[in-house]
Formats: structure tokens, sequence, C-alpha cells
């Protein structure tokens, strides 16, 4: 019979922050040495760094918890006969390299994210930059922390005052609606696109950021926002699709926020329904 270690709170952002760290040695190594670019489906680039570090991931949770599953970006699910849930119920979501363009283009907004889950619920969630050495780790009820300091969303209360990050995909929402699109720009004090969801999470859990807003045309992926998610909740905030409702994991809507500005910004949104 296969068995896990047991799932330990108290020891768990310590054990996510070592594998991120190690992940993040990779990533310094390939940095600016990828050579030239390389597209996956979507035209989503893809290196050898996001495919080492996953493998690597892969087999730090292997070795911990046999009995988890495992989902990567990279590698997707039922590699090498692990299956996305395991025996035990839960799942591993992973993205090794978010934002593997900026990567790929020598810039340092890009990430690598972890996130634990059992059914809907997000259990434990790390999110390491590499270039800075910045990991935003927290489990279930224990609050957030980044470097294994408590961080808190922030108190701006106006939307004219905010820091607005984004994730505007071709064919969602706000590119189809340019009317929007013109809206949030002069109605929020200023708009963010790093290019990496997971990161801007994080900085939305930080108070770095305000808010983040995703409009993709398909499912947003668990590896891509899962560990933001719990970032986000344990450090104070609000998370709804864009129509206020509780977001629920694979929806294309997502805002999440300090809850400060969240009425405002799903009013906005709702001021400019699509047609068709």
């Amino acid at each position: 019979m296969i068995e896990s270690m047991k799932f330990e709170p108290g020891n768990m952002e310590a054990r996510m922050s070592a594998w991120a760290e190690e992940a993040g040695v990779i990533a310094r190594r390939h940095y600016r040495q990828t050579g030239e670019l390389r597209f996956k489906s979507g035209k989503e680039a893809v290196t050898e760094a996001d495919l080492e570090i996953e493998r690597m991931l892969r087999k730090r949770i292997a070795e911990e918890f046999p009995a988890d599953g495992i989902v990567g970006e990279e590698l997707g699910s039922d590699y090498g006969g692990v299956p996305a849930v395991g025996p035990s119920g839960r799942s591993w979501h992973l993205d090794p390299v978010d934002g593997t363009l900026n990567f790929a283009l020598g810039l340092p907004g890009f990430c690598t994210s972890l996130a634990l889950m059992e059914g809907g619920r997000v259990l434990a969630a790390c999110v390491y930059q590499p270039m800075l050495k910045d990991g935003f780790t927290s489990t279930l009820g224990s609050g957030s922390r980044l470097n294994g300091k408590p961080i808190a969303v922030s108190k701006r209360s106006r939307m004219s005052d905010a820091v607005i990050g984004t994730q505007f995909k071709k064919n969602g929402r706000f590119i189809r609606n340019p009317q929007l699109l013109q809206a949030m720009f002069l109605e929020t004090m200023k708009i963010r696109k790093v290019g990496a969801i997971a990161l801007e999470l994080a900085r939305v859990a930080s108070g770095s950021y305000d808010a983040l807003i995703g409009s993709f045309k398909g499912p947003i992926h668990s590896h891509d926002v899962a560990a933001g998610l719990l970032l986000i909740r344990e450090a104070g905030g609000r998370i709804s699709d864009h129509r206020g409702r509780d977001y629920v994991q694979g929806g294309p809507d997502l805002v999440a926020t300090n809850g400060l500005i969240h009425d405002q910004l799903i009013n906005l949104i709702a001021r400019f329904p699509l047609s068709g």
C-alpha cells in the first residue's frame, strides 16, 4: 500500500520553500541562456528550464508524498504513471516557470508556483520569484507570508487610487469589449501587465497591487492560479468571477482584490455587458 507523509501545515511551507529555492537555482542557471524562442500550442513559450524544474519537483513530491497526484504545466497529468489525484485524495498543481516568455526574453517577471489541493480546497501554496529570491507561502488557515514574514492585502479603498494587474487573453471579455478596457484604464490609477499571473496574484496578497483581473477565452488552469488564490484569501483579500460570484477553479474570468475595491470593479465590468 502506498503511503504519503502526513500533511503537517507547520512543516509544509518550509518543505515547499526548499523545493522552490532548488527550482530557482535551475532557473538562474538557465537565465539568459535559453537560445532561440520555442513555442508549444497557443504560442506559449517553453524552455529546457521549464522541463527540468517540473521533473525535479515531481521527483521531490513523489519521494515525500507518493500517494499524492500531480498535475504540471509541461508534463500534464498521469505522467510516469502518477495520476492527477492520488490515493490520498490530494493533488499537486505545478507551474515550473510561470511567465516563460519573460524568462526566455531575459526579463525577471517569472516565478515557480506550487499548490496542494484536496477537492476544491487549496491546502498549501508557494510562489517563488527566483531573480529576487522572494518566496510567498501559505497554508490553509495560517495567513500568508513573504520570506517568512506575515503579509496582508493593501488598504486602498478607492478604485481611482488603485493599481490593477491584468491578464487579458485574446478573445477574452476585455479584449472583445474595448469600451470596458478603456474604462478600466481611465477609472483606475494605474494598470500593469507582467505576464505571470501567479506572481501578480502573490503581489496582490502582499499589497503591491490592489487587484488582479483575469479574462481568458477558455478555462484558467489551476496550476496558474491555485497558489495565488490561497495567498490572497489568507492575506485578507477577496476572489470572485466577473459577476461577483464565488470563483470556481477552471472558470475563465477572475477578479482578485484587497476586498475594499472589489464591488467597484464588479460594478464597472457590469456596465459593459458583452453582446452576442
